[in-house]
């Protein structure tokens, strides 16, 4: 075995070499606000919606769970533009956020024991809080790390920070997963367990905002529009704007696959009957896919263009409950959940970087406030009409269950909107990029160069002997 085989392997582990003492320092603070706050993440979407269904919550307030926080966190980022325009800090807004969703969590940890029927929807209330405070500065923070990251190792470098965030994602979905399975013994535990769980993603919330505290921020070198184009003003540019026409292609995909979403952990708990453990198992596996997938993206997307990615992926993300509709048994149920990891992964990392590339630095904050609206507004939308279907649906042809009715409807939409924007090239590459090579690509799968060097080593090895 010669050197480049072990370099190869941990190539994708080592973040790519920033020059700069001051953006590396907080680079590194970056990214241990980002372990701690996936932390966060991988508890509150491993139990939230569990927690929710232990309270007994009908088809209707799911429904909410899965679409009306983004809705609401619409309003709250179409307002971020005209606040950063006037507190010039990012890093005082983002951590305004960061301190208002700690208040969020300590509140959900109480809400299981609100007496009578009201329980859920106070949940549902509090995660929709906690929702619109993360949004409202999310597109401030967009700005932030933008500057922070030079521009030319920007996809490299987002994959590898998103390649430990996942693994930070998927063990703590896990080892909770397993604790509250001994816990519960199987069944859907009682609230204390889930109240202990939002009391740690609290403590991890808390330290992540004491690392952005100490992270850098570049000086501003433009001054934020206080009136700059509105939103309706960006909707209607659609005819002529590629960005918002990519916006309006990103928010449909989001709106179809919320028609079905917010039901998945209903049909593994309450149709499939799965035990506690199995369930997070299964809900951490698009986590696993996430982390083998994402430097695949990066590079794929520095070398060919983020919109090459977007379009892979979201002719995937529209077949992904098709298997559902078929297969049932939690091995297969698992490998869906890779899967549908491994797309999200490189269609989230592709959008964030289009954005990026796309708009210039003193329209970040508004562009990325009217895109994550935009999705919230669709997604409102698809989770309402699921929560209405929900009801009305029958099973169809040898289907058991209404769930899967759901599951091929979310399809069909998701496909007709990739079939329009992709197949009739609305939305275009802004980068000069390298021209297609399919076996370069295929070279870059995950295993793929590691699997040919090991066979090359192997027998440049044995014809020496």
């Amino acid at each position: 075995m010669n050197e480049t085989f072990f370099a190869r392997l941990i190539s994708g582990w080592k973040p790519p070499h920033v020059a700069d003492p001051a953006r590396r320092s907080g680079l590194w603070y970056s990214f241990a606000d980002g372990l701690l706050s996936m932390s966060m993440v991988g508890l509150l979407e491993t139990h939230a919606m569990a927690a929710l269904i232990s309270l007994d919550a009908t088809k209707f307030e799911l429904a909410l769970m899965g679409s009306l926080p983004l809705f609401l966190s619409a309003f709250a980022q179409l307002a971020s533009p005209y606040v950063s325009a006037h507190i010039h800090s990012r890093k005082r807004i983002v951590l305004v956020s960061v301190w208002t969703q700690c208040l969020c969590l300590l509140l959900l940890a109480v809400a299981g024991y609100v007496p009578g029927s009201w329980a859920a929807m106070v949940f549902v209330a509090l995660y929709t809080a906690y929702a619109m405070s993360g949004s409202f500065g999310a597109g401030v923070w967009s700005s932030w790390i933008g500057d922070l990251i030079p521009h030319d190792i920007r996809g490299r470098f987002m994959a590898w920070r998103n390649r430990y965030f996942s693994i930070a994602q998927v063990s703590v979905g896990l080892l909770s997963g397993m604790i509250v399975q001994r816990i519960a013994h199987g069944t859907t535990p009682d609230w204390v367990v889930f109240m202990y769980i939002m009391l740690t993603a609290l403590a991890c919330r808390a330290c992540a905002s004491w690392c952005l505290y100490k992270q850098y921020e570049p000086p501003l070198t433009y001054q934020p529009v206080a009136r700059d184009f509105t939103y309706v003003d960006f909707l209607l540019k659609a005819p002529t704007s590629n960005f918002a026409r990519f916006t309006i292609f990103v928010a449909l995909i989001h709106g179809g696959t919320a028609i079905s979403g917010p039901f998945f952990s209903k049909y593994f708990i309450k149709d499939l009957h799965l035990p506690y453990a199995t369930f997070a198992f299964i809900t951490n596996a698009h986590l696993i896919g996430m982390l083998l997938f994402l430097p695949f993206w990066g590079k794929v997307a520095d070398r060919y263009g983020n919109w090459l990615v977007v379009r892979i992926t979201a002719i995937g993300i529209g077949l992904v409950p098709v298997p559902y509709l078929f297969l049932a048994h939690p091995v297969w149920l698992w490998w869906l959940g890779f899967a549908a990891g491994a797309l999200w992964s490189g269609f989230g990392l592709a959008t964030f970087n289009y954005l990026l590339d796309t708009v210039t630095p003193p329209r970040r904050v508004r562009c990325s406030a009217y895109l994550g609206a935009t999705v919230g507004f669709c997604v409102f939308a698809g989770g309402m009409s699921g929560g209405w279907l929900a009801y009305h649906l029958p099973p169809l042809w040898f289907w058991k269950f209404p769930a899967q009715t759901l599951f091929a409807l979310s399809a069909l939409v998701r496909l007709v909107v990739v079939g329009i924007f992709v197949g009739f090239g609305l939305v275009r590459e802004i980068r000069n990029v390298k021209p297609v090579d399919p076996a370069d690509i295929f070279a870059e799968f995950p295993g793929v160069r590691l699997s040919l060097d090991f066979v090359r080593n192997t027998y440049r090895a044995l014809r020496r002997i």
